[in-house]
């Protein structure tokens, strides 16, 4: 066989398979550009109008609608000691005082149940106020102290200045209601009083002796 006839039959058909591969790449090239120009939407300016709107869209807005009322959960005295106050006062925790220790707690006791509420919703020391959840009302404090006293043995329905202080307004109650009958009673007395004194001058008239007898 000629060598040239054989070069020339080689470099055909190189030449072809790589025509074809081209013509492959391509094909495959102009079905991949067809689908992505089909799967874009014309854009009709609705795009650039919501970017237009995006930018210069105010940064807050008035609202008129009235908000959601909040319904309070109502807790037992226990379930708000164990949700905030048992933290520190289960163990005395950053000098909290211990539940079921009289000697920590008479002292604060002693103070008046109100005092201790009043610490209990400001804070004091490195307690938060209100022992850090806000949501808690000044009862459910006073319930929560009430229970932690109870607990430790000490009665503390109300405090020890409040319970004297009641019995003594209530006995300066009758005293106020008895002193208004004894007042409306000296009233027609005063009006019932002469206003004048009776006078003496007759009386010393009577008494006038006559002129003394001239002597001879």
């Amino acid at each position: 066989m000629n060598p040239q006839v054989d070069k020339s039959v080689i470099t055909t058909t190189v030449t072809l398979v790589a025509a074809l591969v081209l013509l492959a790449a391509v094909l495959f090239m102009a079905a991949s550009l067809i689908s992505v120009v089909d799967n874009v939407a014309p854009d009709d300016g609705s795009r650039k109008q919501s970017a237009v709107l995006e930018r210069i869209k105010p940064i807050a807005r008035v609202s008129f609608e009235q908000p959601k009322p909040v319904v309070a959960v109502q807790l037992s005295a226990k379930q708000i000691y164990d949700k905030v106050c048992a933290a520190c006062h289960a163990t005395g925790t950053l000098g909290a005082p211990r539940v079921g220790d009289k000697a920590q707690w008479e002292p604060r006791f002693a103070q008046g149940l109100d005092t201790l509420v009043t610490h209990a919703t400001n804070g004091i020391r490195a307690m938060p106020a209100k022992g850090g959840d806000p949501s808690l009302t000044e009862a459910n404090l006073k319930d929560a102290i009430v229970y932690m006293l109870g607990e430790t043995g000490i009665k503390a329905e109300a405090t020890p200045a409040a319970e004297a202080a009641t019995p003594a307004a209530e006995a300066a109650a009758p005293a106020a209601e008895a002193t208004a009958p004894a007042a409306e009673a000296t009233a027609p007395a005063a009006e019932a009083a002469p206003a004048e004194a009776p006078s003496t001058g007759p009386a010393s008239a009577s008494t006038k002796t006559g002129p003394a007898p001239e002597a001879k």
